[in-house]
């Protein structure tokens, strides 16, 4: 088969990226707003508390009816009303007069302060007042909390479950956010078996698990898993549907054998093809193609390939389609030596600790480390350019999504 020079990683996502908008900003109510990403800034629909209110149970009072109270000559005040954090339009407070309030309960109009009730003395419907207080005690402003019109999550930021509390608390009903990206999941191979069935002739399909746990970690909502046979004609017409989601992803099929036809499959099926093969190990043979508005991503069959194309490439598209920009670089200290063959850009799986604040990476190659058995413990990828030798202490960058 004839195949065009890779494109270098960085390269290969800025061409995908040319091609891609986020996705439209949909109508969201905040209790099901959580791990997507804001659309615009959301801001608080109202004062949080709406009205003053006391934050101790205790007893509203003017500070003026107080400011002469020893504890040799109390200042007795008539308890006129109790209010609870339910109440509404409690009755004003007279000279000589406190309210009974418990916490969260409307401050009354006239009063300006709140004693704790263990700071008083009661006596029937009175009470006895020793020491004065400034405005404003124990008492919380209306927008203390949070004042409306205050920011509560910035545009482009994914939103958190305190977050999406804080904009119920204030009265939101509906955020503008990115939805997360639709994907589904194809294994190629007439070896393989969905995962959790019982066949002993056939392999399970490690790769849908992997993909599945992968994308969903990542914000992406995972709507179909599956496995085809080694038939190109299954393939066509499984890519040719018309209601494809945002995104598929195929594994096996990407190299040179007369079993390898996700290439054509999916030239058969409409989609042009945006990157054929990434100058990366592992994952070289990989390819992108696009029809309207799906992107498929062909990757190689190894678990290995599709952890490492997983992270060089689809992670990138994924934070964009979701309203993200593009993440900052996550730099780890590596604790061994290791050398990187010439030629393509690497990516080496990483064990990733902190020791107090500072990343370290322990990279998980060479002959005592089989691939899988490196994935199985990594929780990233270390870039190493061709020819490179890194180290014990060096600082290199790490593609990750545990941190």
């Amino acid at each position: 088969m004839n195949m065009t020079t890779p494109q270098t990683r960085t390269q290969a996502i800025q061409e995908i990226l040319k091609h891609l908008t986020p996705l439209t900003g949909t109508a969201t109510p905040p209790e099901e707003a959580e791990g997507r990403v804001a659309a615009e800034n959301v801001t608080a629909a109202c004062n949080v508390p709406e009205h003053a209110c006391s934050v101790r149970d205790g007893y509203a009072l003017k500070v003026s009816d107080i400011e002469k109270a020893r504890s040799m000559k109390p200042v007795r005040l008539k308890v006129n009303q109790c209010i609870r954090a339910e109440s509404r339009d409690p009755e004003p407070i007279q000279a000589g007069e406190a309210a009974r309030v418990l916490t969260g309960g409307p401050v009354p109009p006239g009063a300006d302060a709140v004693l704790a009730e263990e700071d008083i003395e009661q006596d029937g419907d009175t009470i006895l007042v020793t020491t004065p207080v400034r405005s404003g005690w124990f008492v919380r402003a209306a927008g203390g909390e949070i004042a409306h019109g205050t920011t509560i999550t910035p545009k482009g930021t994914v939103i958190s479950p305190q977050a999406a509390a804080v904009m119920t608390r204030t009265r939101l009903t509906t955020i503008m956010t990115h939805p997360r990206p639709a994907v589904s999941i194809l294994a190629l191979g007439s070896e393989l078996a969905v995962p959790g069935t019982t066949d002993p002739d056939r392999f399970p399909a490690d790769n849908l698990v992997l993909s599945r746990g992968l994308l969903e970690h990542s914000g992406a909502a995972v709507i179909r898993t599956d496995v085809l046979p080694d038939k190109e004609s299954t393939l066509i017409e499984t890519l040719s549907a018309d209601d494809l989601p945002d995104v598929v992803i195929t594994s096996g099929g990407t190299g040179r054998s007369e079993r390898d036809f996700a290439r054509m499959g999916a030239g058969e099926s409409g989609f042009t093809i945006l990157v054929d093969r990434v100058n990366m190990r592992p994952g070289r043979n990989m390819f992108v193609a696009q029809r309207d508005q799906t992107l498929l991503f062909g990757l190689p069959g190894p678990p290995a390939a599709v952890f490492t194309c997983f992270h060089a490439i689809i992670l990138p598209v994924i934070r964009h389609l979701r309203g993200l920009p593009a993440a900052p670089p996550v730099m780890a200290r590596f604790t061994k030596p290791l050398n990187a063959k010439p030629g393509s850009e690497w990516l080496v799986q990483c064990e990733l600790a902190l020791a107090g604040s500072q990343l370290t990476a322990t990279p998980l190659a060479g002959k005592d480390v089989p691939p899988m058995l490196g994935m199985a413990k990594a929780l990233g990828m270390a870039l190493l350019h061709g020819g490179d030798t890194i180290d014990a202490g060096d600082e290199v960058e790490i593609l990750t999504t545990a941190y």
